[in-house]
């Protein structure tokens, strides 16, 4: 493989990489945190889109336990998509040895 092919095989693989990313930004997520007491969407740029709290959770004397489990199912929803996201980066990377 001569120097021109491997750099059009790098730009071929770096636009397929940039598309995959785009796609997975405009995706939505859902987290369902403790079967349902707290969910969040979030895309795959991280911007959350809802947030939904169980009624039956709310009780105005523990307002520090309700922000604890919000936080936490923010925080596994953002964990599982950089997995998601990485995953997704890692599939793109050649598997021909000698590139890369």
């Amino acid at each position: 493989m001569n120097i021109n092919q491997m750099m059009q095989q790098a730009q071929k693989m770096q636009r397929e990489i940039q598309k995959k990313m785009a796609e997975f930004e405009l995706k939505e997520f859902e987290f369902d945190y403790k079967n349902g007491s707290v969910v969040v969407n979030i895309t795959g740029a991280g911007k959350i889109t809802k947030l939904s709290v169980n009624p039956a959770l709310i009780d105005p004397e523990d307002k520090i336990t309700m922000e604890e489990m919000i936080a936490e199912a923010i925080n596994q929803g953002y964990e599982s998509i950089q997995e998601d996201k990485n995953a997704i980066q890692q599939a793109a990377v050649p598997k021909t040895p000698g590139m890369f």
